[in-house]
């Protein structure tokens, strides 16, 4: 019996001590699925490097003409000043590169892209950022960034993050 028990101690510990391998994430429920990877999954980041590498261009053409974002804020209905344009972010984001010595590096990110049993999809990210300041000052923060996804590209976006990283770039 101690033999016994003793064999099961040492096989429980291996495998609590063993890590992982990382592998690719796909769940399907009736019609609606999850999936992290694919040219959905690819789009997010190429938005994601195009802003963290001041690339304007290569950034808005992964939006659609009509995209709106919400930063930041629940909105609703009845409050039509929350959601504007993505395009009328740039000059924005423009003025918080001045502060920035270099560009922005996404040390991390999780991506997955849900696909309804309608076939609308939403995608999500979470992603580590840091930055230097031309102060010299590093500072980091993470962006979640929800997506609705249509024809290949991103129609709203919703990002949430702690501005106070960023509010030290305007000073």
């Amino acid at each position: 019996m101690k033999k016994t028990f003793l064999v099961a101690l040492l096989a429980t510990t291996l495998f609590a001590c063993s890590t992982p391998a990382e592998t690719k994430v796909e769940a399907t429920t009736g019609t609606t699925s999850v999936t992290t990877e694919g040219p959905d999954v690819e789009l997010m980041k190429k938005a994601g490097e195009s802003w963290a590498t001041a690339n304007w261009d290569a950034y808005l053409s992964c939006y659609a003409d009509t995209a709106i974002s919400i930063h930041n804020a629940w909105a609703v209905t009845t409050d039509t000043t929350v959601a504007r344009k993505v395009s009328s972010y740039i000059d924005m984001f423009k003025k918080s590169r001045e502060g920035m010595d270099g560009n922005v590096t996404i040390n991390n990110g999780i991506y997955e892209v849900v696909t309804m049993a309608d076939g609308s999809k939403y995608g999500h990210a979470w992603v580590d950022c840091s930055w230097k300041t031309k102060k010299g000052e590093t500072c980091k923060t993470v962006i979640f960034n929800s997506y609705s996804i249509k024809d290949g590209k991103l129609t709203t976006e919703w990002p949430i993050y702690d501005t106070k990283e960023f509010d030290k770039l305007l000073k």
